[in-house]
């Protein structure tokens, strides 16, 4: 095992906790972004230089946009029902799985780490987006499910062309311009209440 892939793993699931942990908007949404620009390196070859930019400038941009509608406001997301350590061990359970999966003769063409980061991020976004009760948490679970199956796919199928790389850019910019923009029109609806200025906004 490539010890670099597995720092760069445990960084990213890491942030995936953050980001289903935090109750602050914006410090979940940093979690996220920190999963999403890591990701792409968990790969064995590293991805091409266009494709890599490409998946860079997605993660940013879809973190971007998601940062930007919570300016100016104290927003905040519903965080984890069951507090940060039990999604830390839900997390390392995954992963665990992963790697044992993973040295089970199964012909796998990419690195554990991507198969055991995969299966903790789809695990971690599991509960977000059956349980969330916001936008904002809702999107993020599905950003975290997106990315968990693409490594997952990577594990099995190796680094994805410049091509596959540049699409899937675009679904992970999409989906994070569709939560900032769906975060923000539940802020504005907020804000429109009788009662809305006097109680702190979130995002629905």
């Amino acid at each position: 095992m490539n010890p670099a892939l597995a720092g760069v793993a445990l960084a990213v699931v890491a942030g995936a906790a953050i980001a289903v942990s935090a109750r602050n908007a914006r410090t979940a949404t940093f979690g996220l972004v920190i999963a999403l620009i890591l990701a792409p390196v968990i790969a064995d070859p590293i991805p091409a230089a266009i494709g890599l930019a490409a998946r860079l400038v997605g993660s940013v941009l879809a973190g971007y946009l998601m940062w930007i509608a919570t300016r100016g406001e104290r927003v905040q997301t519903s965080g984890s029902l069951v507090g940060w350590p039990t999604e830390i061990l839900l997390a390392a359970a995954a992963a665990t799985v992963g790697f044992g999966v993973h040295d089970l003769g199964v012909p796998f063409h990419g690195p554990a780490p991507a198969a055991a980061a995969g299966l903790a991020l789809v695990a971690l976004s599991v509960v977000p987006v059956v349980t969330g009760r916001d936008i904002l948490r809702i999107g993020i679970g599905l950003s975290l499910l997106l990315t968990g199956s693409l490594l997952v796919v990577t594990s099995l199928d190796g680094t994805p062309g410049q091509l596959e790389q540049v699409l899937i850019a675009g679904l992970v910019a999409s989906l994070g311009g569709a939560v900032a923009i769906l975060v923000v029109t539940g802020v504005s609806v907020e804000r429109a209440r009788p009662d809305g200025p006097g109680r702190t906004p979130q995002a629905r």
